[in-house]
């Protein structure tokens, strides 16, 4: 494919498959022919949410050099090197690992060397969605596509897969940063779903990319 190197392809086997289920994959024929719904696709991140009984704040933090900015959980953490060498064995593992204190809700990002421009991202996303489709043991395909959000165009798939007994809700982003594609993701338990599958989808609708800072004005944000 194209656009899609072996690192970027490793990159989203690793971020996908973290104990993945050894069993057959669905076909075309059966839930991955799941069509997208029609509904919108994110609503407004509320600064204050309260889910599953806990109470959570969202804040923007800056990434990558402050090139990119999100809004996420103020309680996700840096996931400590001795648990993403667990989680996430490959070399090829994100560069920033954000976790719930639980561990079972994940947000990743990794900024690549691949070339990418923002005028391919539409055929990036598809190839994505091909490279997903026959590399990951999926039960369920919620669709791909690429979003206009504000002056940014970001691609993403949505999919389950197996993990052990239960499954795991997966949302697949990408972008264009500095000429490079920036792979970004989030996953949670099915059994956090209900509540996490609409933030996920508000959370990546905030994703950014920062105009480049001056020497002389640039500062640091916690």
């Amino acid at each position: 494919m194209e656009h899609l190197d072996k690192k970027i392809v490793s990159l989203l086997h690793t971020v996908t498959s973290e104990n993945a289920e050894n069993k057959p994959s669905l076909t075309e024929d059966g839930a991955l022919s799941h069509a997208h719904d029609k509904e919108p696709f994110g609503q407004t991140l509320q600064t204050f949410m309260q889910l599953e009984g806990e109470s959570l704040v969202f804040a923007q933090r800056y990434l990558v050099d402050e090139r990119i900015s999100i809004t996420m959980p103020k309680s996700f953490r840096d996931m400590p090197i001795d648990e993403q060498l667990l989680k996430y064995p490959s070399h090829h593992r994100p560069d920033f690992i954000f976790t719930n204190e639980a561990g079972t809700i994940n947000l990743t990002f990794k900024h690549t060397e691949s070339p990418l421009q923002i005028e391919e991202l539409e055929d990036f996303t598809d190839e994505m969605a091909q490279v997903v489709k026959q590399t990951q043991k999926l039960t369920e395909w919620f669709g791909h596509e690429v979003l206009e959000v504000g002056e940014n165009r970001i691609g993403y798939c949505e999919f389950m897969t197996p993990v052990w007994n239960a499954r795991m809700y997966n949302l697949s982003f990408f972008t264009v940063l500095e000429g490079r594609a920036l792979m970004c993701a989030f996953n949670c338990t099915e059994e956090e779903i209900v509540s996490w599958k609409p933030v996920a989808r508000s959370m990546l609708l905030t994703l950014k990319i920062e105009p480049e800072r001056k020497e002389s004005n640039s500062y640091d944000i916690n």
